[in-house]
C-alpha cells in the first residue's frame, strides 16, 4: 500500500481500433486504418507525456520502410507528445542475395514523444502452424497441409524496451499466457508489462475472455501493472493484484485511458520461479517410490 502510493504514475491510452480481419491486410484500407488509430490517439491528450499503446500489427505494413505511412505514425507521437508503442511486421535481410535471404518478424516498435524510433521487440514465442511450421525441414510434406501459414523468425530474447528511466516488457499475442516470459522481463528490470494482441480471429466466442483471464496471472506473479491492447478487444488495464481496473467491450472502437503506477518490488515467483512446483513434483515422486517399495516389502513378507 505504501509502496503503491509513493510510486511514480503515468497516463496510459490504450487504443482499440476494431479493424475487421477481412480488410486488415488489404492495401486499400491501410490509410483508413492509420486514420482510425491516429484520431483515437489524439482525441484526448494528457498534460504530461504518457504512453499510448496500439495492438499487435496495428500498422499493417512494414513500418521500418520510409514512406508516407511511416511519417503519419511518427506524427502521432510528435503531436500527442506521448510515447507510442505499436505492433507491425518487420523484416531483416540475412544476406545480399535473393528474396530467400529475407526473414520476417512479428514486432513491436517504441517511439519517443519526439517521433524517434527508440527500439524494437521481435516476438520470441511464435504460434505453431500460425506463424511458423514446426519440423518443416524434417517433414517437407507438412507444407502441403498448412498452405498460407506465415514463416516468421523468432526474436533473440525477452529484452525490455527503454522509456526514459523505465523499462517495458512487451508480450505479443499469446506470449502473455507464458509465465517465464513475464518473469524474464521482471528479472531484467521491467516495471511495466504491455500485452498487444489481435484476437479478431476468435470472433464472439469465449476465447477473448479466456485470453484476458490468463494474462491476469502475469500481473499477480510479478506485482506489475499490465497494459493490454487488443485489436477488437478485450483491451484492459490490470493492476499488480490482478484486478481489472478498466476494460473495453468486444468489437468496440474506442480509447481506454487510465493512470498506472510503476512498481518495482521483488516477488517470490520473480526470484525463485517455479521452484514450488518442482518441490511438489519431487515430493510426489518420492511418495510414489516409497509407496511402491512398501508394497514390494509387504508382498515379500506375505510369501
Amino acid at each position: 500500500e505504501e509502496v503503491s502510493q509513493a510510486a511514480e504514475t503515468m497516463d496510459i491510452a490504450v487504443v482499440q481500433g476494431n479493424i475487421d480481419q477481412s480488410v486488415k491486410w488489404n492495401p486499400d484500407f491501410q490509410n483508413d486504418t492509420i486514420s482510425v488509430y491516429k484520431n483515437l490517439s489524439l482525441r484526448k491528450r494528457s498534460s504530461a507525456p504518457g504512453l499510448t499503446v496500439w495492438p499487435e500489427t496495428a500498422a499493417p505494413f512494414f513500418f521500418q520502410d520510409t514512406n508516407k505511412m511511416q511519417s503519419e505514425i511518427l506524427d502521432v507521437a510528435r503531436i500527442s507528445e506521448d510515447w507510442l508503442l505499436f505492433g507491425s511486421p518487420s523484416y531483416q535481410r540475412d544476406c545480399d542475395g535473393d528474396a530467400g535471404c529475407v526473414s520476417f518478424s512479428n514486432s513491436a516498435f517504441l517511439l519517443s514523444p519526439q517521433g524517434n524510433i527508440l527500439g524494437r521487440y521481435d516476438k520470441v514465442h511464435l504460434v505453431p502452424y500460425g506463424e511458423y511450421v514446426p519440423l518443416r525441414k524434417m517433414f517437407p510434406f507438412i507444407n502441403k497441409l498448412v498452405i498460407g501459414v506465415g514463416d516468421f523468425r523468432s526474436g533473440e530474447g525477452y529484452n525490455p524496451l527503454t522509456m526514459n528511466d523505465h523499462k517495458l516488457g512487451v508480450l505479443i499475442c499469446y506470449e502473455g499466457i507464458f509465465p517465464e516470459a513475464s518473469r524474464a522481463y521482471k528479472k531484467m528490470g521491467a516495471d511495466l508489462l504491455v500485452n498487444i494482441t489481435n484476437d479478431a480471429w476468435f470472433g464472439r466466442t469465449s476465447a477473448p475472455y479466456q485470453h484476458l483471464s490468463m494474462t491476469i496471472f502475469r500481473a499477480v506473479e510479478n506485482r506489475l501493472y499490465i497494459v493490454r491492447s487488443a485489436n477488437t478487444g478485450i483491451s484492459a488495464i490490470i493492476d499488480p493484484t490482478g484486478r481489472i481496473v478498466a476494460q473495453t467491450e468486444l468489437f468496440e472502437r474506442t480509447a481506454l485511458r487510465y493512470a498506472i503506477k510503476f512498481i518495482n518490488n521483488k516477488t517470490f515467483y520473480s526470484v525463485y520461479g517455479d521452484v514450488f512446483v518442482l518441490i511438489c513434483m519431487t515430493t510426489l515422486v518420492c511418495c510414489i517410490i516409497i509407496s511402491l517399495r512398501r508394497r514390494n516389502v509387504d508382498a515379500y513378507r506375505n510369501q
